[in-house]
């Protein structure tokens, strides 16, 4: 794993000099140049604009957090495969192929769409084990960075209720963070919202949303031709007893179906990013495949 986040530095490395020329970048960054603690007064992305503000104050460069979540990305990646699978080698190929994605080394050093919603929402899932306490906190620190993980809650459920975690901590975990999700959502009504803004249901819109995993994710061929195979696999391991064969296909037909959701009821469009939590969940679906089987 060390080897495998060395080459990864060494050669990412150098994007941290590079302008960026992302659409939206000029965008954000005037955004950010304006930014302090005392804009929170609508809904945005606040923790993400507060980690580039503290990344321009520490480094003098946006990127380099953004760089530094990409990094711990994939050792959260790691991490939590190997838990739900009891094997490093599993968790060794989750890294190896989602660090393989384009779509993960096109926005891993981004300002404009940085991984810190996804990187906050994996630990979340991951804290579930190891430290339950930090799971709805985690989910909590998602949000601000993303809106869109909260529609990922019945995801997380599912997968907290299939957890081996003591049933306590299941309704405790499942309690705290559908009372987040609940409060945000009240509170979001108490404040300007300025993304995701709701529209009538277009049914066309809501139609080419299936279609849009096969175009943004035209670069990566190895999610695309091993998509089918992999719920096939995961479906027949599911029935041997690995219980997060079943939360895989959950997370990744859950990603699938996000994008007609998203682009049917709101104003929102589809964008290649958005993808990097289906890559994230489809490296950690093949590491479940290695799993052991259970007594």
């Amino acid at each position: 794993m060390g080897i495998i986040l060395v080459i990864y530095i060494s050669i990412s490395a150098g994007e941290l000099t590079v302008q960026e020329n992302l659409e939206d970048y000029v965008g954000v960054k005037n955004r950010l140049e304006s930014w302090s603690l005392d804009s929170i007064t609508s809904f945005e992305p606040h923790v993400r604009y507060f980690l580039l503000s503290i990344s321009m104050d520490i480094f003098n460069n946006y990127k380099v957090i953004p760089f530094l979540a990409s990094i711990t990305l994939l050792v959260v990646t790691y991490l939590i495969t190997t838990t739900i699978t009891r094997k490093r080698f599993a968790g060794i190929v989750a890294t190896i192929i989602l660090l393989q994605s384009s779509v993960f080394l096109t926005y891993d050093t981004t300002v404009s769409y940085t991984n810190f919603w996804i990187l906050f929402y994996l630990t979340s899932l991951y804290t579930a084990y190891r430290f339950w306490p930090l799971s709805p906190v985690m989910y909590l620190l998602s949000i601000p960075a993303k809106s869109l993980t909260a529609a990922f809650l019945p995801m997380s459920i599912y997968f907290i209720l299939r957890s081996n975690i003591t049933r306590k901590k299941k309704l405790i975990i499942s309690g705290f963070t559908v009372g987040i999700i609940l409060a945000g959502g009240i509170a979001s009504t108490q404040i300007n919202a300025t993304q995701g803004t709701e529209e009538p249901f277009d049914a066309k819109e809501f139609q080419m949303g299936f279609t849009s995993f096969a175009y943004q994710l035209r670069g990566d061929g190895v999610v695309m031709l091993f998509m089918i195979p992999l719920m096939v696999g995961l479906f027949i391991v599911s029935r041997s007893g690995i219980k997060h064969g079943e939360s895989m296909m959950v997370f990744i037909s859950g990603m699938l179906l996000i994008a007609p959701i998203l682009t049917g009821f709101t104003n929102q469009t589809n964008q290649p990013y958005r993808f990097v939590p289906l890559v994230v969940f489809f490296a950690i679906g093949v590491g479940v495949l290695l799993s052991k089987r259970e007594k």
